[in-house]
Formats: C-alpha cells, sequence, structure tokens
C-alpha cells in the first residue's frame, strides 16, 4: 500500500478516535531540494541546539514536536506531526501498535516517567517525511555510530528497505494520553 494510502487511513483512523486532524492539502513535488538539504542541519540546530546522539535516542515524541513548528515557517507549508510505527521488513516491524492500543491509551492515560512504544516523524504535503531520531536510535541499539545525526528527508514511497506507517496524524493523541507533558518536559 502506498503512503497515501496509509496516510488518508491514519485520517479517518484519527477522526474516528476522535482526535483533531490537522489541515494537511497534499501536494505533487518535493519541498526539499539541495539548497534546502544544505540548510536544514543549521535549521534544526537553531531550533533545537547542539543535539548529541543521546538527545536523539527514544526521544522521537518531544524532537518532532518541538521541529514541526519550526519547519511550517522555514518550508512555508504545513507540517504535519506523524505518529506510527516502522516497516522494516522484519515479522515484528519496529514499534508496531494498532487499534487496540490507540484505544487503551486514550482510556488509560500514560503516567510520568513512563515509555511507551511508538514512534513519530513529519510528514509535508508531498509526502515527504522528515525522521531525525531514528537513524541514531538505530545505530545506538546497534552499536553503529555511523548513523549518529544521520537524517531521513524523502519521499516517503521512495524509501527503500524500510516503510513508514501512519497511525495518526496530528498531537491531538499526545494531549489526550498525557504524552504531551512529559514531551514538553524534556
Amino acid at each position: 500500500m502506498s503512503y497515501v494510502d496509509e496516510w488518508k487511513a491514519a485520517i479517518e483512523r484519527t477522526k474516528r478516535f476522535n482526535l483533531r486532524v490537522p489541515p494537511l492539502q497534499r501536494i505533487t513535488g518535493n519541498w526539499f531540494d539541495e539548497k534546502r538539504y544544505l540548510e536544514f542541519p543549521y535549521v534544526v540546530q537553531e531550533a533545537l541546539g547542539e543535539l548529541g546522539p543521546e538527545d536523539l535516542v527514544a526521544q522521537c515524541l518531544s524532537i518532532h514536536y518541538r521541529l514541526a513548528p519550526v519547519l511550517e515557517r522555514w518550508l512555508g507549508c504545513p507540517v504535519a506531526y506523524t505518529i506510527g510505527w516502522i516497516d522494516d521488513m522484519s515479522e515484528k516491524g519496529m514499534f508496531r501498535f494498532n487499534d487496540d492500543f490507540i484505544e487503551d491509551k486514550l482510556r488509560n492515560p500514560v503516567l510520568p516517567g513512563k515509555t511507551i512504544n511508538i514512534h513519530a516523524w513529519l510528514t509535508l504535503p508531498s509526502m515527504e517525511v522528515i525522521d531525525v531520531s531514528l537513524a541514531t536510535t538505530i545505530g545506538k541499539v546497534q552499536n553503529r555510530p555511523e548513523m549518529y545525526g544521520l537524517v531521513i528527508s524523502k519521499r516517503a514511497d521512495d524509501l527503500e528497505g524500510m516503510a513508514y506507517k501512519p497511525m495518526l496524524v496530528g498531537d491531538d493523541f499526545l494531549l489526550k494520553t498525557g504524552l504531551l507533558k512529559s514531551v514538553i518536559i524534556f
């Protein structure tokens, strides 16, 4: 299934759980060109400060939450906070969860200090994904320092060997599950 189809399903799922859906009109083309790729590290650094691997590992919720408005201003387009999982072509997948998990977390908010096994990234109207934490997290887990600081920024359907699987669109899930309080603390 294409990312666009997964995206549409995520919007419907978000609505079904009575969560607010941010506006994002799909367009063709790419927002990232060679010039923006070169500027991107400086935009992130200016927005979030100096980040080491320890600041990125398992911090996808807070990092992308803080980065979304900065990228909106810089790119001049809506940027959608996206929650989902990664299909790494394994049987289990990375950070995989389902509708039952979403329903449970909405009924039983996350207690302060608890972790949650989901992933977040940003989606542009062109269906480009921006993920500044996944490569570093994988690098840390697999003891591969060469992956530290790498950013995934590409049209989702053009990725090879992995696929982003959006489940929810927007940050309302964070607010209603108590995760937003945890995100702001970081």
